[in-house]
């Protein structure tokens, strides 16, 4: 492709940036994306009125407007390939009697049932309490998994460096990752009072980075919008060591979580991360009961397996090509993504993609 033409932006991977020949080259995080675009491609995830991932969608279900312009989809796109998971398991205090879930939720990620070949996903484990700390590097072993993340996994008396252990799996996803796709999925009630980042400065970093972060709330403390219908057909939940689906820390006890403390950095945990979540594409999601807080993880994985890839060309208002910008600044286009008609798809989780990117001439 010619210096003077449109490069192709890939608009979750703000990885790639043009050099003055047209080739690519991966960038460091704080480096924006791409002048003179000429495609934009969006991964969205859908989930459907079952709370599952949404199948079989085409391109007239979708509507996407660029700064309140419709859009002409090129493609749409729904492939499985290989994913990098970090999983961010928060250990601390306030999370002490949902441990044993948590440990089976993570274990959730690596399901036996997905096919292998050609496919390599792989998986990093980071747990949080007073500070972030790696507990397994990036591995494509899940038999080793499987043994050592009860033995790992155990509840602490620490606080919750909770935004550090974000910006730690984060940057081990864009510096250490093998795989294209990569995202981040944090298992905690989202409180935070130990770290040395805040949440603004959090935020700022994963506006930049190449990473969709999702997290679920573990368990029934907090009221946020459950968009899975709990049913008496669910999933198999995954496995524990050898086979056993009992918890690896017997005497624990599981129900519910009526006696915990919820201090205001708990209460504050849904805010945290809603505002940190959305900005990279992913969002936030709750079991209400400890019991389904695996199936919700593992159809959070099922999802960034199998996300949809929208491809357009962007024209603007009024124009039939993308909008000048004076050279060296940045043009931010917000994106908005719909389902169509909106009663074919009541009820389906709203689409779960970044809601814009910058333009730099």
């Amino acid at each position: 492709m010619a210096a003077n033409r449109g490069m192709l932006l890939f608009l979750a991977a703000g990885s790639l940036v043009c050099t003055a020949r047209g080739t690519f080259a991966q960038s460091h995080p704080e480096v924006r994306v791409v002048a003179n675009v000429e495609l934009v491609q969006i991964p969205v995830i859908v989930f459907d009125d079952k709370g599952g991932v949404a199948t079989n969608l085409k391109k007239d279900d979708f509507r996407v407007l660029e700064d309140g312009v419709e859009q002409r989809l090129v493609y749409c796109e729904r492939e499985r390939e290989s994913v990098s998971f970090v999983i961010l398991a928060d250990q601390s205090a306030s999370m002490t009697k949902k441990i044993p879930f948590v440990q089976e939720a993570a274990l959730s990620l690596v399901d036996p049932d997905l096919p292998k070949d050609p496919y390599r996903d792989e998986y990093s484990v980071f747990g949080i309490e007073s500070r972030a700390k790696r507990l397994v590097p990036f591995t494509r072993d899940q038999h080793d998994l499987e043994r050592r993340l009860p033995l790992l996994l155990t509840p602490t008396k620490g606080k919750t460096a909770l935004f550090d252990g974000i910006y730690w799996g984060v940057s081990a996803a864009q510096g250490e990752a093998e795989n294209k796709r990569r995202a981040v999925v944090i298992i905690s009630d989202g409180g935070d009072n130990h770290s040395r980042y805040n949440l603004r400065e959090t935020q700022r970093f994963l506006e930049e980075a190449d990473v969709p972060v999702f997290a679920v709330m573990a368990g029934p403390s907090f009221d946020l919008q459950n968009i899975f219908s709990l049913s008496e057909n669910k999933p198999k939940l995954s496995r524990g060591p050898g086979g056993n689906s009992k918890s690896p820390f017997p005497g624990s006890s599981l129900i519910g979580s009526g006696d915990d403390y919820i201090g205001p950095d708990e209460r504050r945990g849904p805010h945290n991360l809603k505002a940190l979540t959305e900005v990279t594409g992913g969002g936030v999601f709750t079991a209400h009961k400890l019991e389904d807080l695996a199936r919700v993880v593992r159809t959070i994985g099922l999802a960034v397996r199998y996300r949809y890839i929208l491809t357009y060309k962007p024209t603007g208002k009024g124009k039939g090509k993308a909008s000048a910008v004076p050279a060296g600044e940045n043009n931010w286009h917000k994106i908005h993504v719909e389902l169509r008609p909106k009663e074919k798809f009541a009820g389906y989780g709203i689409p779960y993609y970044k809601r814009g990117y910058n333009r730099i001439n």
